[in-house]
Order: C-alpha cells, then structure tokens, then sequence
C-alpha cells in the first residue's frame, strides 16, 4: 500500500493541476456558493415561521375545540392538532440544514478554508437526503391511499 506522501506526489504531478487552474476553480467555486447562500437562507427562514405558524395553529386547534360547535361528522380537533405539530417537525429538519449549509457559505467566503466548504456540502448532502426520504414515504402513503380507495369499497361490496 503506497504511503500518503507517495500517493500526494503522484496527485502533484498530474498535469492539470497549477495554481492557474486551482484559483479559477476556487473563484469559481466561491461566486456559485455566493450566489446560492442568499436563497438558501431566505428558504430557511420560511421554513421556521411556516413551522412557527403551524405550531401556533396545532396549539389553537387543542383549545379551539371549546370555542367552535363541533358537528357529528367532523374529525376530532385535538388529533387534527396533534398531527399539525407532528407535521411542522419535518419542515423544521430541513429547514435546520438549510440554515446550516448557508453559514458554512458564510463562514467558508469570509475566509475559514476548505473544512468550511466541506462542511457546507455536508449540510447539503444531509438536507437532500432528508429531502428525498421523505418524498419517498409520501410517494409510498399515496400509493397505499389510492390502493386502499380502490380495494376498501370493492372488498365492502362483495362483504355484503
């Protein structure tokens, strides 16, 4: 197994690397995370006061319960509640990431170096792969949902 100074060589003395080259890709790379670092941050800022506002709304649904007339046929208020809440957590995660990924831009452009910027790509990653996850499980609920539509009643209708 080569050492880690045999392997550093080796990278040197490829062709493509100068320093030419590396300050262009780093100018570059730097006016990209630049121009995205604002966008980010103005989506993570949504995403709290969303969440902060739907926590505010789970929170008047418990006690909104003894200012409405509730109907026979309406859901529980506190479960609608309940799951108000629930459902505002998984805005906050990504919301988080994003907030993060955009002070390691910051962080990164005033000057901290590469642990910044691998830092911020982290962040990136990790707020894609929450991202993903849950568009996964929402794509499997709505399959389940329209296989539960289509099957509940005709399985009814053959019961009776």
């Amino acid at each position: 197994m080569p050492s880690s100074s045999e392997g550093q060589d080796e990278f040197d003395s490829r062709p493509d690397m100068n320093p030419k080259t590396d300050r262009a890709m780093l100018n570059y790379i730097s006016n990209a995370l630049r121009a995205t670092r604002p966008w980010t941050r103005l989506i993570s800022i949504l995403g709290f006061i969303f969440v902060a506002v739907s926590i505010l709304s789970g929170i008047a649904l418990f006690f909104g319960r003894r200012f409405l007339p509730a109907a026979a046929d309406t859901p529980p208020l506190l479960l609608t509640g309940i799951i108000n809440i629930a459902a505002s957590i998984f805005y906050l995660i990504p919301s988080i990431w994003l907030f993060k990924y955009s002070s390691a831009i910051t962080r990164f452009l005033g000057g901290s170096g590469a642990i910044e910027l691998g830092n911020a790509l982290t962040y990136q990653k990790s707020f894609w792969k929450f991202v993903g996850i849950i568009a996964l499980i929402v794509i499997i609920i709505a399959i389940l949902g329209v296989l539960a539509a289509i099957f509940i009643p005709t399985l009814l209708m053959f019961r009776n």
